[in-house]
């Protein structure tokens, strides 16, 4: 399973190459592989742009974690609830 760091960090620098983040649905093992590839892309890159290209990734990044948590919380089972 993917930590949250590599999960964070690979959106921040699939956001800083491509404009977005990865879709949600990507699996776990997609998104290790876009942070080590994006991550040896950008290595060497010193350019300042970068800060400019990262604007907007925590506001975004906010919104998809409330949103991956939102279908976490559909899969878990309601204690106290009526079963059938």
């Amino acid at each position: 399973m993917c930590s949250p760091f590599v999960r964070k960090e690979a959106n921040r620098l699939f956001w800083l190459v491509k404009g977005h983040l990865i879709p949600i649905s990507e699996p776990d093992h997609i998104v290790e592989s876009y942070y080590e590839s994006y991550f040896k892309r950008l290595w060497n890159n010193e350019s300042q742009c970068l800060e400019v290209y990262e604007r907007g990734f925590e506001a975004a990044y906010k919104i998809r974690e409330a949103e991956m948590l939102n279908e976490e919380i559909a899969t878990v089972a309601v204690l106290g609830g009526h079963y059938d």
